[in-house]
């Protein structure tokens, strides 16, 4: 099973052996920098996929192992989603129901007018009714004459979508699905019971930050801003006077969203553009520049959880994942902008050390998800 996570900043690539029971384990790992996207969305095919067939290979090499297919991420500002419901009445005279009826009701519960560049990527499940009978998980060897599902649907840009697989099959490998970047992460990193009580999940990237509110056990709602750590680090360079090189550098090394995580009059060494040499700033001048941009992320994800109307629903609270959650003190400034309590979101895997970083998440899920679909099809074949 291989999980290839396109992101803005950098291209993942995961390579695992699957075991009984749905575990598995990581064989491979390749990482190269993204080229070719922005926000993540792809704007050029052939440096894209150079740079997947960069990190394919590296995990291939580091696997011991040749790569055909790969499950692989999909984001961006296109990404939509919307609440449906469907609805079939059981004929069968012994009324129990099949996973063919269940499939039934999902196409039955999928049918939208979308315009004619949109297509949808997910249809996923909230709670299904048996005869009125609500909050039912699992309705499958469940008797009833009226089974109904409502499920939240995630639509793409089929253009976008197109150009992702396009940048696969370039590079000599096949898409054996996509997946939202958001639902990937959650399956990485949420347990159960955040899911079941109400969790937000925020998987902030180089160019996006991807939300998601799952409730009940099923996803209610998604949204992506297009606003990631490139900004903060693009505020950085422009503040400092310095390069995009250079400010990421300074970003990872130094870089905080809280004051109080400053040594008293700690200074900083910068290096002007064109190597015109380098002066000394106070680090406090550096947490001003990245305060305001966290700030403004977490305004506007607060903004979006209003508008979802599930913010005074949400109990777990939210996790932070993606490479951007590891400045420091942005789990603190989460807190405070959102009201919420937070965590930073690890990927939920025991049998590897290197791998238990959230910038894994979503290549993790994306395994996870390939797992989980295999699994489906050899219960149907059955």
């Amino acid at each position: 099973m291989v999980g290839l996570d396109i992101g803005t900043t950098k291209i993942c690539t995961l390579i695992a052996k699957v075991k009984e029971k749905g575990d598995f384990e990581v064989v491979g790992i390749g990482k190269a920098p993204s080229r070719g996207l922005s926000k993540g969305v792809v704007i050029n095919i052939k440096k894209t996929s150079e740079v997947v067939e960069k990190s394919v290979r590296r995990a291939e090499f580091d696997a011991g192992l040749k790569v055909r297919r790969a499950w692989v991420s999909i984001a961006g500002a296109h990404i939509q989603g919307r609440d449906n419901r469907g609805l079939i009445k059981i004929e069968k005279e012994d009324r129990v129901i099949t996973p063919r009826d269940v499939e039934m009701l999902l196409k039955d519960a999928s049918r939208l007018i979308l315009p004619a560049n949109r297509e949808i990527i997910h249809v996923l499940p909230q709670e299904f009714l048996i005869d009125d009978q609500d909050q039912i998980k699992e309705p499958i060897g469940m008797r009833g004459a009226r089974l109904e599902a409502k499920v939240h649907i995630i639509t793409a840009s089929s253009s976008h979508r197109r150009n992702i697989e396009e940048s696969l099959r370039q590079a000599g490998y096949e898409p054996e699905g996509v997946v939202l970047q958001s639902l990937a992460s959650g399956m990485a990193t949420l347990s159960p019971e955040e899911q079941n009580l109400g969790v937000v999940l925020l998987d902030i990237g180089g160019g996006t930050t991807d939300l998601a509110i799952f409730l009940k056990g099923g996803m209610r709602f998604t949204h992506v801003l297009g606003v990631g750590g490139n900004h903060i680090t693009n505020d950085i360079a422009v503040g400092l006077h310095t390069t995009r090189t250079e400010a990421e550098e300074i970003k990872i090394k130094y870089g905080s969203a809280l004051m109080d995580s400053l040594k008293m009059n700690e200074e900083i060494q910068v290096k002007r553009v064109a190597g015109r040499g380098a002066y000394r700033i106070k680090a406090e001048q550096l947490v001003r520049i990245i305060q305001m941009r966290v700030e403004e992320i977490f305004e506007l994800v607060d903004r979006e959880l209003k508008k979802s109307g599930y913010k005074d629903l949400i109990t777990a609270g939210t996790v932070l994942t993606g490479g951007c959650s590891l400045l420091r003190g942005i789990k603190e400034k989460a807190e405070e902008k959102l009201g919420l309590p937070a965590r930073i979101g690890y990927p939920r895997i025991s049998n590897s050390e290197e791998l238990n970083s959230p910038i894994y998440a979503t290549a993790i899920g994306l395994i996870l998800y390939g797992i989980r679909e295999r699994e489906k099809l050899a219960s149907k074949d059955k």
